[in-house]
């Protein structure tokens, strides 16, 4: 038995609650035990904005659009980083921007 499950990092407001481990990244662990995933699922994310600030060098963000780690049945870390350490990555910037993660599942539950 196979299955897609898809969310996103956004709340009804539209806004994810980022952490900040280091000063070039943000992270968001995401839920996914509502799936049901009995194997570790097959996951893709990508970046949505309402805007980026191309002329803060952070557009260098959107090539990675959300790194997956810790990947595990029911759950998954989301990592945005950037490259260029001369340009800080904040939680502040990312909420002005309204940054989410959406994320697509496929897995198995059986």
């Amino acid at each position: 038995c196979s299955k897609v499950c898809a969310g996103t990092t956004a709340d009804s407001s539209g806004t994810t609650a980022w952490k900040q481990p280091f000063k070039i990244t943000i992270t968001f662990s995401v839920d996914m035990s509502a799936c049901g995933f009995v194997a570790v699922p097959i996951v893709t994310t990508s970046l949505e904005a309402a805007a980026l600030d191309w002329g803060t060098g952070l557009s260098l963000l959107i090539s990675n659009g959300g790194q997956v780690v810790s990947l595990n049945t029911t759950s998954f870390d989301a990592y945005i980083y950037n490259d260029n350490p001369t340009y800080g990555l904040d939680i502040a910037t990312a909420a002005r921007y309204k940054w989410n993660i959406d994320w697509v599942a496929f897995g198995y539950t059986c």
